[in-house]
């Protein structure tokens, strides 16, 4: 009998620890990203993207080939981008000595162009398959996934340019003759950009490899690029610092309380607080194979974040925010390598959901008696805890709200927009001198669906009022 329940007991051990293990595995082959590749596993150009299997390894969608022909847009008008030709920063570069022409390559070339050393007469010819005009003709290790527009956004190595994929359509789209970035060419290490990421407040986010550029660009209906400037290391990060050279390369993701995680190319892990630009040392990822550059990455779930290598195709591994291990993923020996990885999933996601969802529920039993006694007002949904301000309309579908004071002491008033866990993301201060009074208050360009809240406080704090609004 004492054998029975002893053999009972370890097949079911077998079959639950079976089913766990397909679950799992199920779970890695449903997870995929979007890659930035060579046109082959192992290759060095990075000019091809795809999405990809991250449990298979293998690709689920061609994205854009290097080899077809695709006419760039404007991103502001819509219409094609002036064809400029190649310059000094494509690919291939005709030299004409003694009538003699001869193609060399640019990249051996580029220093005594810009440098001093003298060089025979040179014209530059355009190759219409290696030319700038060409979306990735300059290779790029940069790119965001905007999961809300449908687009993945890049930008090419050694060019100042912000790009993106209309992934709908399949169209692609230059933010031309607008600065992104100072990189004077594709020599230029420091200054290239390799890390981007859509954060939680709808932007994207590009940093240098230095560290000393974060750019801001919003997706919106009118976008704008923003220098943010140069990341400072935390007192606490000691000998690990954000600048380091040793770093370069890598990529970035965010998590879902509006902070930026940079994933250095040598396994490094800071997180950076965007409004202060402190980037804090959170520890190195263990586990992962010799030889194996941490050059893409992306969320997972949670605390979980998948990384590629631009030099390793041994696989696509897994590693703990919180702890800092690895393990490998995918079930291939052999993946494409790649110098980005994106998606739009969020760090820590569902533990924010979780909390906004009780704090949604404290908020609504507060605001109960309120709405109760002001119902019969003529303005829709007042959800104000001092009845003699009123906030409108809610939810909120045109990018403002209107407040009427009526009844209030005179003096200035400050006009606080915040998010669900109390983050400010913009103010107005108004004067209230009349009975009754009506402010507009406009919603930053930035702001995204969701619920927020609106704070009035007087100057002299004697007026103290809080509404939960919707944007929709």
């Amino acid at each position: 009998m004492k054998r029975k329940i002893l053999l009972l007991i370890v097949m079911t051990a077998v079959i639950t620890g079976s089913q766990a293990q397909n679950r799992k595995q199920k779970q890695d082959q449903k997870t995929t990203g979007y890659a930035i590749t060579a046109a082959e596993k192992g290759g060095r150009g990075w000019k091809e993207v795809r999405l990809v299997n991250i449990g298979s390894g293998e690709e689920v969608k061609s994205i854009y080939k290097s080899s077809q022909e695709t006419e760039a847009l404007n991103a502001r008008t819509g219409k094609p981008v002036a064809k400029k030709g190649a310059t000094t920063m494509a690919t291939k570069m005709v030299e004409v000595r003694k009538d003699v022409r001869k193609v060399v390559n640019l990249d051996q070339e580029l220093d005594k162009i810009n440098g001093t050393k003298p060089v025979h007469k040179v014209i530059i010819m355009r190759d219409p398959y290696q030319s700038t005009d060409k979306p990735f003709a300059t290779n790029s290790a940069a790119c965001a996934y905007d999961r809300k527009h449908e687009r993945l956004y890049y930008t090419p190595m050694g060019i100042n340019q912000l790009r993106y994929i209309d992934l709908k359509s399949g169209k692609i789209y230059y933010f031309e003759d607008e600065q992104f970035g100072t990189v004077k060419g594709s020599g230029d290490a420091p200054r290239q950009i390799t890390r981007m990421v859509i954060a939680s407040d709808g932007n994207g986010y590009a940093l240098t490899n230095d560290g000393n550029n974060l750019i801001r660009f919003t997706t919106g209906k009118k976008p704008e690029i923003t220098e943010l400037g140069a990341l400072t290391d935390d007192g606490a990060n000691a000998r690990y610092s954000v600048h380091s050279s040793g770093g370069y390369g890598g990529d970035m993701i965010a998590d879902a309380s509006g902070n930026l995680y940079l994933i250095t190319a040598n396994r490094n892990v800071f997180k950076i607080n965007i409004e202060s630009k402190v980037a804090s040392y959170k520890g190195t990822i263990k586990g992962l194979p010799q030889g194996f550059s941490t050059n893409g990455a992306m969320v997972e779930e949670g605390s979980k974040v998948i990384v590629a290598s631009s030099e390793s195709t041994v696989g696509y591994f897994r590693f703990d925010l919180n702890t800092m291990l690895a393990e490998k993923v995918s079930e291939v020996s052999t993946v494409f390598n790649a110098s980005d990885l994106a998606n739009g999933n969020l760090a820590f996601e569902k533990k924010r959901k979780e909390r906004k969802e009780k704090e949604e529920v404290a908020t609504k039993e507060e605001t109960k008696p309120v709405v109760a006694e002001t119902a019969s007002r003529t303005v829709p949904e007042e959800t104000s805890r001092n009845t003699g301000i009123v906030v409108y309309p809610n939810p909120v579908t045109e990018g403002f709200v209107k407040l009427s004071f009526t009844d209030q002491p005179a003096g200035r008033y400050q006009v606080q927009l915040l998010d669900i866990s109390g983050k400010l993301i913009g103010t107005k201060e108004v004067t209230i001198s009349g009975q009754v009074q009506i402010e507009e208050f406009r919603f930053p360009e930035l702001s995204v669906k969701g619920n927020y809240l609106i704070k009035v406080t007087s100057e002299a704090n004697q007026v103290n009022s809080v509404n939960k609004i919707v944007v929709q």
